[in-house]
């Protein structure tokens, strides 16, 4: 009895070995198949198309007066009136200050009181010269005596002009520094006058564009004030880049003829750089991946997602330019990217 019972626990043993064993093998056999099993993404795609785009650069700039100047006296004087409304509209020529000129008055009747007499005394030394009464020398002290006179008298008038600060060009007068009484001298900025009926963009070019803008070439541009965009004409490129920024200067110039721009307000500036109407890819920003200072996007190939790097040519918040990376009908993943990665399979939504 107790042989029989051993006989049969060795082979209870044995049989539960033996069913481990097989249970262990097909477990082993059946894993590798589990772990290739993987469910497709579902993924939205969108097919590329080529399509034309004008590239636009943006610069900033600064409005300037087309024409500005300091007023200034060239004398030592005081001021008898200031014959201006600040910030008015002034004309050419109009006289903006009176300097006080009685002293210049007063040597001018003195020095034409002694013109008049040298030119008495020259005539009649001529008259004396010609019937030769006199020597050529008493005449010749005659004439240069009367010629420095007449340079002296010239010289006043000069001098009394300058009594009579007038406006070079027409234009809107700023804030007076000085007013009746005040003792001015040479130098001294007394106001400022500029013409605003045109305006001056002043914007600066990396080197790289530097051959982008010629004269002439219509820009764009906005100021803080509206979202209104103005057109202004290239007038002025400086004729070389400036060593210390690699910047090249640019002035253009607009037709302010409403007053409503004024200089000193800063303004963007758009332009289109000639013969750059690009061919590419456009796709939606949602459709980029960043890394490493480039971009990628995922390209479903064979059911695949493929990780393929891009090159943009221009973005916006919602599209972004393609000129490389991407062709004539591939397929581009634009949803689930953040649980893709290269190889991942997908499957396509319609639609």
């Amino acid at each position: 009895m107790r042989l029989s019972n051993v006989s049969a626990g060795l082979t209870a043993l044995i049989v539960l070995l033996v069913m481990d064993s097989c249970t262990s093998k097909k477990s082993a056999d059946e894993s590798p198949a589990a772990a290739t099993t993987q469910p497709a993404l579902p993924v939205d795609i969108i097919l590329a198309q080529e399509t034309s785009q004008l590239q636009t650069e943006t610069v900033t700039g600064s409005l300037l007066p087309f024409s500005a100047v300091d007023i200034v006296s060239e004398v030592s004087k005081k001021i008898n009136a200031v014959l201006f409304k600040e910030g008015s509209l002034v004309g050419k020529g109009q006289i903006l200050y009176k300097l006080d000129d009685a002293d210049i008055l007063a040597r001018i009747r003195q020095l034409q009181s002694e013109l008049n007499l040298a030119s008495l005394i020259e005539a009649r030394l001529k008259q004396l010269l010609q019937a030769e009464s006199v020597r050529q020398e008493e005449y010749d002290i005659a004439s240069s005596k009367l010629q420095s006179l007449q340079a002296g008298y010239d010289l006043l008038k000069i001098e009394l002009s300058k009594t009579a600060i007038r406006a070079p060009f027409t234009g809107h007068i700023g804030i007076t520094k000085v007013f009746a009484g005040s003792y001015v001298s040479p130098g001294m900025i007394m106001t400022s006058l500029q013409n605003q009926s045109l305006l001056k963009i002043q914007f600066t070019l990396p080197e790289k564009l530097s051959q982008t803008l010629k004269n002439g070439d219509q820009i764009k541009f906005t100021t803080e004030l509206n979202n209104v965009m103005y057109t202004a004409a290239v007038a002025t490129i400086e004729p070389s880049i400036e060593a210390s920024n690699r910047n090249l200067t640019v002035q253009a110039v607009y037709n302010n003829k409403s007053g409503l721009l004024k200089p000193g307000m800063s303004v963007k500036v758009y332009f289109h750089p000639a013969n750059n109407n690009s061919k590419g890819i456009l796709i939606p920003t949602e459709a980029l991946i960043p890394g490493n200072g480039s971009y990628q996007v995922f390209l479903v190939k064979k059911n695949t997602a493929r990780l393929t790097p891009v090159t943009i040519l221009t973005r916006t918040d919602k599209e972004a330019f393609i000129t490389n990376g991407i062709k004539q009908g591939d397929t581009v993943m634009i949803s689930n990217l953040l649980r893709a990665t290269d190889g991942t399979p997908v499957q396509v939504i319609k639609p």
